[in-house]
C-alpha cells in the first residue's frame, strides 16, 4: 500500500453514505493526502460537472473521471484528456427505442447534460428528443423508467445495436419504488480503461495505484489497480476481485483505508 501514488475512488455507495453525503472524516483524509502529493481521483458514472463540483468541494485531485470512464478531464486548466463519443448512427437507433418504450433519458456531453424529463435540476437542459443534440458529442446516455417490463424490452433490443454496452445498471431492479436505469457508453469505455489512460498521461506506474468501489461497474477499475479495495456493502462480484474489504459507506470505509495509507506514507518519510 505504501507505494501508492494515486487513488481512484467511486462516489455513490463508496465515498458517499446512504444519505448521499460525504463525511467530514472522508474530506479531511483526502485533504491530508493532497498535502503530501497523493492524487485522489473521483471516478464515477456521474456527469462531469457534478464530479468536478464534488472534487473541488472536497479538495481532491484536479483530475476527474466521469460517465463510467467515458470522460477524463483536468478542471484546473480545462483540458479534455479523453472523451469517448457515441456515434450519431448509434444515437438514432437508441432514440427510436426510447420513443418506442416511452423512456426517460439523460445525455452526458462533457460539461453539459440534457434530459427529456424535468428533474428539477437546473444543471440539466430539458429537450424533447435526442435528435435535438446529435451535434453535442454525447459521452454517456442514461436511460430510465419506473416500468420494469419496458426496460426489459429495451434491453433485449439494445443488444442488436453494435459498438455500445451497458456500463452500469440498477442494482435492485425489482424495487418498484425506485427508477430503473441503464448507463450506456461505447464498448471500449470502462473505469479501468480510463485509469490506464490517465496513469499513462501522468506517467504514473500502474503498480502504484489504488482503487476503491462498491458496484459491478467498478470491477475493471479494481482489476487494473494494484491495491483493490471493496466496500463491505459492495456486490459479491466486486468482492471477488478485491484484495481487501473495508467497512461500509455508512461506516466511512474509505476513510479507514486512506488513513492507513496516510500513516504508512508518513512513517516512511
Amino acid at each position: 500500500m505504501k507505494s501508492t501514488k494515486i487513488v481512484f475512488v467511486d462516489l455513490d455507495g463508496t465515498l458517499k453514505n446512504n444519505n448521499q453525503k460525504i463525511s467530514i472524516r472522508n474530506k479531511e483524509i483526502i485533504e491530508k493526502l493532497f498535502d503530501i502529493g497523493i492524487l485522489v481521483v473521483f471516478t464515477t458514472g456521474r456527469p462531469l460537472n457534478y464530479t468536478i463540483s464534488l472534487s473541488k468541494q472536497f479538495s481532491a485531485s484536479n483530475y476527474v473521471i466521469s460517465s463510467n470512464g467515458a470522460e477524463i478531464y483536468n478542471y484546473f486548466n480545462k483540458k479534455i484528456i479523453y472523451n469517448s463519443i457515441i456515434s450519431n448512427e448509434v444515437l438514432i437507433k437508441l432514440n427510436e427505442l426510447i420513443k418506442k418504450y416511452n423512456l426517460f433519458f439523460i445525455a452526458n456531453c462533457l460539461l453539459k447534460s440534457y434530459t427529456n424529463k424535468d428533474f428539477g435540476d437546473p444543471g440539466k437542459k430539458i429537450i424533447n428528443s435526442l435528435e435535438d443534440i446529435f451535434d453535442e458529442k454525447i459521452s454517456q446516455l442514461i436511460v430510465e423508467s419506473y416500468d420494469i417490463e419496458s426496460m426489459k424490452k429495451f434491453k433485449k433490443e439494445l443488444i442488436n445495436i453494435p459498438d455500445i454496452k451497458i456500463s452500469n445498471k440498477s442494482r435492485n431492479p425489482k424495487d418498484s419504488n425506485k427508477i430503473l436505469f441503464y448507463d450506456i457508453t461505447n464498448k471500449d469505455v470502462s473505469k479501468g480503461n480510463a485509469i490506464k489512460i490517465l496513469c499513462d498521461y501522468l506517467k504514473i506506474d500502474i503498480n502504484k495505484t489504488m482503487a476503491i468501489g462498491d458496484s459491478d461497474n467498478d470491477i475493471e477499475m479494481l482489476q487494473v489497480s494494484n491495491v483493490k479495495i471493496a466496500m463491505s456493502n459492495a456486490t459479491d462480484n466486486l468482492k471477488k476481485v478485491a484484495n481487501f474489504v473495508t467497512l461500509s459507506n455508512d461506516q466511512e470505509g474509505v476513510a479507514v483505508v486512506l488513513e492507513q495509507l496516510y500513516d504508512e506514507l508518513i512513517r516512511q518519510e
